[in-house]
């Protein structure tokens, strides 16, 4: 799926282009709080209060499968993140999948991230082509292909699933 890293590539230029879009705020009627909306960073997910530092310190990968990891991490040049910072399983997961990434020195100029509101809409940014039924959603590429996903929550741990990509 070429179209996948053109859509990427895209979504890249235009969030370098325009950083000052990035981690736009709106509100959220059933929440009755403000969540993230389009291209985030770490730091718009740190500014959403205390739940990302406290998963982020809280989550302990398996060091054996970071080794595993770490050795192949060149084999995917893109991670694509769909997350809703209203929703209880991106606050939960996308810490701890920052932290493997973190871990395994995985260049985080080659994370993009898009946050959603409950619709599963990006503000400016369509999300459709990649079918993104629940979040988070995990979008691993090579080559300009999609070579796998993780939806939501592992299927045994984050790690793991990551490594099983590869086989």
């Amino acid at each position: 799926m070429r179209k996948i890293l053109f859509i990427v590539t895209f979504l890249l230029l235009a969030a370098a282009l325009n950083a000052q879009n990035d981690n736009k705020k709106v509100f959220d009627e059933k929440s009755g709080k403000d969540i993230l909306i389009g291209t985030v960073n770490r730091d718009g997910l740190v500014s959403m209060g205390d739940w990302f530092d406290l998963e982020y310190k809280k989550y302990q990968p398996d060091p054996a499968i970071l080794d595993s990891l770490k050795a192949r991490r060149n084999e995917y040049p893109w991670v694509f993140i769909v997350l809703g910072t209203w929703c209880g399983d991106s606050r939960e997961q996308v810490p701890h999948f920052l932290k493997i990434l973190d871990m395994i020195e995985y260049p985080s100029e080659q994370v993009f991230m898009v946050a959603v509101d409950r619709d599963k809409k990006a503000g400016n940014f369509c999300v459709g082509d990649f079918n993104i039924k629940l979040v988070p959603t995990f979008i691993f590429t090579k080559d300009g292909d999609e070579t796998g996903r993780i939806v939501e929550t592992p299927v045994t741990t984050l790690e793991k699933d990551f490594l099983n990509l590869f086989k």
